[in-house]
């Protein structure tokens, strides 16, 4: 079995200024601002989440805080790459210790998670305008559990259609740590030997959804994984 918290969002009534887990809003940076830019467009990426590692992902010498960003290209009709880990269109900021290989800027503030409601004034199809865009912050409830391991679908009857429903519904929520779930279009997730996950998002299969918006596809999950030493990270998603 492996350690998770799985993720409940608490919308934040005031701004957070502290270094904790939280989505929305502006980054509290431990170290001076690093926000990455976008290959494609040259402007800087939406902020997502920053997570306080958990003791068991701090290595000695590794970071302490991560940031997700990820290119919101709204305006562009959702045409960036986000979904790979080496397009330049997502980055993880790591303080201390690591450093995304594309360019930043010194920005404190900048683009963040929203809330979508359509509206259907104005529809264009190419950019997908129509909605309106709110912004906004969310604290999270960490809540304790524990995965299957990785490779347990193994030990089930592969056509058997309930047995993999439940194992995959075992994985499916927003966490920290745990077993990636397994998705359609079969990701090759890193060597577990040098890799963890950190985080999983999966906007589609949560209980009570997730208040803000993604664009991860109509069903896709994206993976964040930080390596054993606490010194690289890598984000990508997946249909």
């Amino acid at each position: 079995m492996t350690t998770k918290y799985v993720l409940r969002y608490h919308e934040a009534p005031t701004p957070i200024r502290t270094l904790t887990t939280k989505f929305g809003g502006q980054p509290v940076w431990l170290e001076e601002p690093s926000w990455p830019l976008s290959r494609a467009y040259g402007t800087p990426m939406q902020f997502i989440c920053q997570i306080a590692l958990p003791a068991e992902f701090l290595a000695a010498e590794g970071a302490r805080m991560v940031y997700l960003f990820v290119t919101d290209d709204y305006d562009h009709g959702y045409r960036a790459s986000t979904f790979e880990p080496d397009g330049g269109e997502n980055a993880l900021i790591l303080q201390p210790a690591g450093q995304w290989e594309g360019p930043t800027h010194p920005l404190r503030s900048g683009p963040t998670l929203y809330r979508r409601t359509w509206t259907g004034r104005d529809f264009d199809p190419d950019t997908g305008a129509g909605w309106d865009r709110t912004p906004g912050e969310w604290a999270v409830e960490l809540q304790a559990g524990e995965d299957p391991a990785g490779g347990a679908w193994g030990d089930r009857d592969g056509d058997d259609p309930v047995a993999w429903r439940s194992y995959r519904d075992a994985l499916a929520e927003d966490k920290i740590g745990g077993t990636p779930v397994p998705t359609i279009n079969d990701p090759t997730f890193p060597d577990a030997e040098q890799w963890r996950l950190l985080l999983q998002l999966n906007t589609k299969e949560n209980e009570i959804g997730d208040p803000f918006f993604l664009n991860f596809a109509d069903d896709g999950v994206g993976y964040a994984f930080l390596s054993r030493e606490g010194r690289r990270a890598q984000f990508f998603w997946s249909r």
